[in-house]
């Protein structure tokens, strides 16, 4: 039986893409100077490589055909990112509330700036995430 692509592959691939982006922002912004004195919180990090994988997996298990565990990991994948997100939001917004409010500097702006597109990227790659659970990666041809 032969399977075609569908829009389930592009927006899950958008949401795969986005959490990556949201991790490699979340892992600059704990290398800039405001922030590296909180470190790495390995929950938010653990949660979203896990949510990535997810996501990949769905496409690979997606492209070979429909099974049971294809039809649940979309559902885990956006599970693992909102969790990610939520707990990178938790981490930093006491940081982002002290730099908006007290320390507000030019450098503390800047390093602000990764944590605002980290925070962004994987609330887009949540949002996507659920989108796409709705979605097959292929469907059978006629």
């Amino acid at each position: 039986m032969k399977r075609k692509i569908s829009v389930g592959l592009i927006i899950t691939c958008l949401a795969a893409i986005a959490a990556v982006v949201g991790v490699v922002s979340y892992l600059i912004n704990t290398g800039t100077n405001y922030y590296a004195k909180m470190g790495v919180d390995t929950t938010v990090l653990v949660l979203l490589i896990v949510g990535v994988a997810a996501e990949l997996v769905t496409i690979i298990l997606g492209i070979r055909g429909t099974s049971i565990v294809g039809d649940i990991l979309p559902v885990v994948g956006a599970v693992l990112l909102t969790a990610g997100a939520v707990m990178l939001l938790n981490a930093r917004v006491a940081n982002l509330a002290a730099v908006f409010t007290f320390e507000n500097s030019a450098a503390n702006m800047a390093d602000t700036t990764s944590c605002i597109v980290a925070i962004a990227a994987c609330v887009v790659a949540m949002l996507i995430s659920i989108i796409a659970s709705f979605f097959d990666i292929t469907k059978e041809a006629a």
